[in-house]
């Protein structure tokens, strides 16, 4: 076994790869399989992104008023309530952005004009494969200027460590150096954008002089401009911050198996993803588009139906009402274990390996009275009686956050789940999820922690399985009392059954034909779209 979230495959002998700037936006977790092949699927519905996208089109070229253009894409798109209170604002925030670009563009006596055919540039080999690569976003030209206005959902943060780590001169961010590149020598896409036989026909290039990206929050009105310069400047920033990157996506050597499969035509053939009919214990609603499941989607779902749906709609979310203090020790903690984890050579966590400054280090969550810091700290201390890198090799095979995806035809969902760690001892591989509380859980494992049902599940289905050995499920609590181990039996029928039952009782719902309603109460308390849903109760219950 390679590893579990990239497994090799050989070379590409596609003569035609394409690649989006989309696909470049978190180049880590992309499949290289994936976009080497074209591989993709249409989107299957609306989103949070390309609503606003269908209400700017309407407003800069077919040149409608904004009040005109928001009813005639009601009348198209007959979206949710939901998502028409989310496109409403968020149009309204993106052309508050562009007014106050336009008036900065006014100032230094540059006009420019919207653009509505796509950006490309190509380059051809000796064998005949064409290489195309694209930009998204929002696209402007005039005065030998081309700018490219990437939409968000959520409010624009440059981090102090990104803009301190980029002028210390580290690698830049390969999306936004792709997209620099790409609109340095692209040409206007002149064929059908959508399809991914053929190549592009390209207008005749005319090299710009000046390149500028700049990132808008559809949530505040924010931006920021992430790049401006001249053209020379754009390309070395290709060369040095995405070519490499890009090569490897193009490549198509690696699979990387996570929530992209959903838009990939391979799944359910993929040797990257098993296959595993029925471990939902759900049969598919006709009629449905594959989707995507996690444990966390189906508690998600039991709390209010209507969550789902606004992740499904990828609606930015209120992070800080959804976590309490103790949520986010238990993130800083896992943070902190995944960092000692991934140490080469491995070693074991030993008890004074903690951090420097607690205060400082959780002082998001510590508390006026230091509380919470204070059990973060007992508690990595006292992860070193059970730590799981004790006895192992120093080169063992181990992967921390690491992405587990499983297809399930019979529910036509694709399972995604990302364990807190997979190590192998050299006999067979073991996964341990890892929970942090004030006392150990009494009653029920599976209902507390639904996330060992699953692995369960994948143990019994022979999934990463090695050489005939069973996937191991261990679960480590570290409590205010101390750290306590526990072994699951994964091969006991009784342990089988409860953990299938378990499944198929937080998946049905889901899977069932049921609406997806919101159900006001208490769950709006700690629900971070409450913005955007119209049956929110807003006030205290």
């Amino acid at each position: 076994m390679t590893s579990s979230t990239e497994k090799q495959t050989p070379g590409n002998t596609r003569t035609l790869v394409r690649i989006h700037s989309w696909e470049v936006h978190a180049i880590e977790h992309r499949c290289p399989v994936r976009i080497s092949k074209g591989a993709a699927r249409a989107a299957a519905s609306p989103s949070a992104m390309s609503s606003v996208k269908a209400v700017l089109d309407l407003v800069e070229f077919d040149r409608l008023p904004l009040a005109d253009a928001m009813q005639r894409w009601k009348r198209r798109a007959e979206p949710s309530p939901e998502l028409a209170r989310w496109a409403a604002h968020a149009v309204d925030q993106a052309l508050s952005a562009m007014a106050s670009l336009a008036a900065i563009s006014s100032a230094e006596a540059d006009v420019l004009v919207p653009v509505s055919r796509e950006w490309a540039r190509q380059r051809r080999s000796a064998d005949g494969s064409v290489y195309e690569e694209t930009v998204t976003g929002r696209r402007y030209e005039g005065a030998g200027i081309r700018e490219l206005r990437i939409l968000r959902p959520k409010v624009c943060k440059r981090s102090e460590a990104r803009e301190r780590s980029e002028a210390e001169g580290e690698a830049p961010d390969p999306e936004i150096a792709f997209a620099a590149g790409v609109l340095a020598g692209a040409s206007e896409v002149l064929s059908n954008r959508w399809d991914a036989q053929r190549p592009y026909a390209l207008s005749r290039f005319t090299a710009p002089i000046r390149i500028r990206i700049v990132e808008i929050s559809c949530e505040d009105g924010g931006f920021h401009i992430l790049f401006d310069g001249s053209r020379e400047e754009a390309l070395h920033l290709y060369r040095t911050g995405a070519a490499n990157e890009v090569a490897a996506l193009a490549a198509g050597e690696v699979y990387r198996p996570g929530s992209d499969c959903t838009k990939c035509s391979l799944l359910g053939a993929c040797s990257a993803v098993p296959v595993v009919p029925g471990i939902l214990g759900v049969s598919a609603t006709p009629g449905r588009t594959p989707r995507q499941w996690s444990v966390t989607d189906g508690r998600e779902h039991a709390k209010c139906p209507a969550r789902t749906l606004f992740n499904r709609l990828r609606f930015p979310r209120d992070q800080a009402a959804e976590d309490s203090d103790e949520v986010r020790r238990g993130r800083d903690v896992h943070k902190w274990f995944e960092t000692q984890h991934e140490r080469v050579p491995r070693r074991k966590c030993r008890s004074g390996e903690v951090p420097d400054s607690p205060g400082q280090w959780a002082a998001e969550w510590a508390g006026t009275d230091g509380f919470q810091a204070r059990l973060a700290i007992q508690m990595i201390g006292d992860h070193a009686v059970v730590c799981p890198m004790a006895g192992l090799p120093s080169d063992a095979d181990v992967h921390s956050e690491q992405i587990v995806a499983v297809s399930d035809p019979e529910a036509d969902a694709l399972i995604v789940a990302k364990v807190d760690l997979l190590y192998h001892d050299g006999m067979g591989w073991t996964l341990r999820e890892t929970k942090t509380s004030r006392s150990p859980h009494q009653g029920d494992l599976f209902g507390k922690h639904p996330q060992l049902a699953l692995a369960v599940c994948l143990s019994a289905a022979g999934v990463l399985s090695d050489a005939g050995v069973r996937l191991r499920v261990e679960l480590e609590e570290l409590t205010g009392r101390g750290p306590v181990l526990t072994e699951l039996d994964a091969t006991s029928p009784v342990v089988l059954a409860a953990a299938r039952a378990e499944l198929a009782k937080l998946a049905t719902p889901m899977f069932d034909g049921s609406d997806l309603h919101a159900r006001p109460g208490s769950a709006c308390g700690d629900c971070g779209f409450v913005r955007w849903c119209p049956s929110a109760r807003k006030g205290p219950a």
